[in-house]
């Protein structure tokens, strides 16, 4: 069989243009207030009533003529008898218009019916008036807002149980022989079906319903029924794997049959053959089967789309890092490179990390995210470059960068470090190229395995720190104060450290 190729790739940019002229496809439903947080509003809400109906006291004391007082003060106190005892919130009776607090009022001892006041009050003292919160008919929430958490005790108090909100509904489809569920382990030839858990995952901070249909295996009449079972249910459909150009790739096949293809191959790195389609006014979305792939076109491609329709995800918050090492590219298209960064001295400093589409831990080692655009050969080490986060700026600012060869001491350290608030993120390089990174001021700590290497950093002061029979941990002697380094040298010496390495 022929082999498929990426005949039309476009950029990036041109992609994203496609995906914006998509007019949004969206549906109404009626839901509890309770689980309609997270959602926007399909119509305005007004209040059924005034909040409060009748005037009501906003004070623990005493209901009272208001006209009564008027004599009352420090040396003319006054002896009521015309009054009221309320507690905050009691309905005012109706021939009372002022409320005096209970520690503002005297009782004679010698009449239980009588107060004293050294006080005069106006109308309307520590009274809530009719319609004081909110008046009958008047705006709670126009409709498109987003509903927060703490909207829902105003939402039921002015008279609501259930509202009607826009909802976008996200149907995911995995495909693949190879694919077996979570839980169980893959023989040889196999692989866990987890990217559409990352995706429904990534997906729900949107605001949008997201419901994982059951695999199907590479089969184009099987594809074909399932994902037009999700596009009679959802507004949006994505197809896991079968994006490639195998010859077991199906889904562009049957995109083109069920509508149109509007792009398949983009010129981004990872994630070359993202696709998308059109059928019945609903996009229809092809994901890569490599997991750093499939995140590419969540985060670049999806939520171009869900944010053009009006569902806001994830802040994408970027800072300033400088590169400890090149990081090189064809040029010929954007590419984005994960990174592991923290602040080294006064500054955001960031060690790549594995290129490699299929290298999940890639994506749980990094932190940042830079992005070398179209026409761009790369960057130089010692580049200060944008980076977006992928993690809080906080957790950065606690976060250590060990690089070097790895080493099961360096796991230890970081079960250890977290309890102490601290994040260790390590890169894939060799003691001796983790040891030009130091000298850069690129990282706090490097692992080595050969002391020899150690003349490469010349006459520069260093600290040791033994880890085990091969493994030692080196700093540059002025980190060595540096209030997170000296942490992780001080578990080094402890003897919880000692003990995790005994049990492994």
């Amino acid at each position: 069989m022929a082999m498929k190729r990426y005949l039309h790739q476009i950029t990036v940019d041109e992609a994203l243009a496609v995906i914006r002229s998509i007019p949004p496809h969206t549906t109404v439903r009626r839901v509890p207030i309770v689980e309609s947080v997270g959602h926007r509003l399909a119509q305005s809400l007004y209040a059924e009533y005034s909040v409060p109906e009748v005037p009501v006291s906003a004070m623990d004391g005493f209901a009272v003529k208001s006209s009564q007082t008027i004599k009352a003060g420090d040396q003319t106190p006054l002896s009521l008898k015309n009054f009221a005892r309320v507690n905050t919130g009691n309905v005012i009776p109706k021939e009372f218009d002022a409320v005096v607090r209970v520690e503002d009022v005297w009782f004679d001892g010698d009449d239980p019916d009588a107060i004293t006041i050294r006080k005069s009050v106006n109308p309307g003292t520590n009274v809530r008036p009719v319609g004081e919160d909110i008046k009958a008919g008047q705006l709670i929430l126009p409709a498109g807002t987003l509903i927060r958490p703490f909207d829902i005790g105003a939402i039921a108090s002015y008279g609501f149980t259930h509202v009607s909100v826009r909802s976008v509904s996200v149907g995911i489809l995995p495909t693949g022989n190879e694919l077996i569920m979570p839980g169980e382990r893959p023989a040889p030839g196999q692989v866990v079906e987890s990217n559409t858990t990352m995706a429904e995952s990534y997906l729900r901070q949107f605001g949008v319903d997201v419901i994982r249909y059951p695999p199907v295996v590479d089969n184009p009449v099987l594809i074909r029924g399932a994902l037009e079972k999700i596009l009679s249910e959802n507004d949006i459909a994505i197809v896991s794997a079968g994006s490639s150009a195998g010859t077991k790739d199906f889904t562009a096949k049957v995109i083109g049959e069920l509508g149109e293809l509007l792009f398949h191959g983009v010129a981004v790195k990872p994630a070359k053959p993202a696709m998308l389609g059109i059928a019945g006014k609903k996009p229809i979305f092809g994901l890569p089967g490599y997991p750093l792939s499939a995140q590419t076109v969540l985060r670049i491609f999806v939520r171009e789309l869900l944010e053009a329709w009006g569902w806001k995800g994830p802040e994408h918050k970027t800072i300033n890092v400088r590169l400890g090492d090149s990081i090189s590219s064809e040029g010929g298209i954007d590419e984005f490179s994960l990174h592991a960064a923290a602040k080294v001295g006064s500054e955001y400093a960031a060690i790549p990390q594995s290129r490699g589409a299929s290298v999940q831990m890639t994506g749980v080692r990094s932190n940042v995210i830079i992005r070398i655009p179209y026409g761009v050969e790369g960057f130089e080490a010692g580049e200060v470059v944008p980076a977006l986060l992928s993690a809080p700026t906080e957790e950065l600012d606690r976060t250590v960068l060990i690089a070097g060869v790895y080493d099961p001491a360096i796991e230890a350290l970081t079960e250890l470090a977290v309890k102490k608030d601290i994040r260790i993120r390590t890169g894939n390089f060799n003691g001796l190229s983790g040891l030009m990174l130091l000298l850069k001021n690129a990282c706090h700590l490097v692992c080595i395995t050969d002391t020899a290497d150690l003349a490469v950093l010349g006459d520069l002061p260093i600290v040791q720190k033994k880890l085990t029979k091969n493994a030692t941990l080196v700093c540059r002697k002025e980190m060595e104060n540096d209030p997170l380094t000296k942490t992780v040298l001080e578990l080094a010496d402890s003897t919880e450290f000692r003990k995790k390495l005994s049990r492994s």
